[in-house]
């Protein structure tokens, strides 16, 4: 399968973190991934509360939903075709994926470093400092896209993955085509200078 950019910089972020923490999600508030995205995911209730950074986009921007489920479908691909295992969890490992410190201050409300997120029916993101809407707020079940299922799991990461992404996602067959012609190319260039060498040495001669 040919990556597009987008998803070759997930799996990167997947194989260089893979062995250091033990969830998809810890791997995305490692890399940090989200927040240069501007995208903020926080889990309740079979729900997933998403957040958009204004100064990235639009109300109606597409572009960090559209993210997501690009990254859902690159998780099921990868999985399908055993590149990764994964192992569901018992218990959840981050309530908010986007921000590397979490906690419940109340029961419908997540506190992070810089936000109260709300995540009740009125779901709501308010900056600590400003006390403004500085992520627009956006809601969307399990069942339509189970950002829960595919990053609250423990994960481990195939050999074959691994060495996809250090020969840069050429296949096999592209790496043994280039060594092919790598090897076709020295060999054009030493007859190339055999025949000049011997045409150098015959002109001394004569």
């Amino acid at each position: 399968m040919n990556f597009k950019k987008t998803k070759k910089e997930i799996i990167k972020t997947i194989v260089k973190y893979g062995g250091d923490v033990k969830s998809l999600s810890e791997v995305l508030n490692k890399s940090e991934l989200l927040e240069k995205k501007g995208i903020v995911v926080a889990f309740e209730n079979n729900q997933s509360y998403l957040f958009f950074d204004k100064q990235k986009y639009n109300w109606e921007d597409k572009r960090p939903l559209g993210y997501l489920t690009e990254m859902v479908s690159l998780l099921k691909y990868l999985i399908q075709n055993r590149l990764i295992t994964v192992l569901p969890l018992r218990e959840q490992v981050s309530l908010v994926i986007g921000r590397k410190a979490s906690r419940y201050s109340t029961l419908d409300t997540i506190e992070t470093e810089d936000a109260i997120i709300k995540v009740d029916s009125r779901y709501d993101w308010i900056d600590k400092k400003t006390h403004d809407q500085t992520y627009w707020p956006e809601s969307i079940s399990e069942s339509d896209l189970p950002l829960y299922e595919y990053l609250n799991c423990w994960f481990s990461v195939s050999q074959e993955l691994k060495d996809m992404v250090k020969n840069g996602f050429r296949s096999e067959e592209q790496n043994r085509f280039k060594k092919q012609q790598r090897l076709t190319w020295i060999s054009i260039f030493v007859a190339a200078a055999i025949g000049i060498a011997s045409l150098v040495i015959n002109i001394i001669k004569h």
